[in-house]
């Protein structure tokens, strides 16, 4: 057995090594669809209300302003004081926040946007994240305030796209996505 080892030795490699090439050659190639409808998923009909699907880009409508408490009377011996300069903390106020206080329906399974695993995505939900349609709404503002929330994951909107993910998410249009961010993690 080892003289045969030790006399067939460069042929064994050489076989190893054109197996491994093509192995990985085949598995790196994108599976094939046999049209673009093969890739669009149809929306959860049980267990939500069908969405419509928007022709290009999906409508979102703006989150509301949350109110602001009324501004105390100034007591009439006390000299009202100089109003603040607005700052950084009165320009945050203006911007509509980009949490909610509980899902509007099904919530939608955050992690197959590249770059949120299971950790991120349970910290997403405690912070009042839930929709695609709510990442894909988020202005420059909006995405600092989750940002500055999101502790060792800070960077991630931004480096990842995730905007633009749930934006394709939000439209389910799977064709578009696969084609810009790779292979998905599952249905949508």
């Amino acid at each position: 057995m080892s003289y045969l080892i030790a006399y067939f030795w460069l042929s064994m490699l050489l076989s190893i090594v054109i197996g491994v090439a093509t192995g990985a050659s085949i598995w790196r190639r994108p599976a094939q669809a046999r049209s673009a409808e093969d890739l669009v998923y149809p929306a959860p009909a049980e267990s939500a209300p069908a969405r419509p699907e928007p022709a290009s880009e999906p409508e979102i409508a703006p989150e509301p302003v949350p109110e602001t408490p009324p501004e105390p009377e100034p007591v009439a011996d006390v000299e009202p004081a100089e109003e603040p300069a607005p700052g950084p903390e009165t320009a945050q106020a203006a911007v509509p926040s980009p949490f909610l206080d509980q899902p509007d329906g099904e919530p939608d399974r955050l992690t197959l946007i590249k770059g949120v695993g299971p950790k991120l995505g349970d910290m997403l939900h405690d912070l009042g994240v839930y929709h695609f349609a709510q990442i894909a709404g988020w202005d420059d503002a909006q995405i600092a305030e989750v940002d500055s929330r999101l502790g060792n994951f800070k960077g991630r909107i931004t480096r990842d796209r995730w905007v633009d993910q749930a934006r394709l998410l939000a439209a389910r249009n799977v064709a578009a996505f696969e084609r810009e961010f790779g292979k998905m993690n599952g249905p949508l």
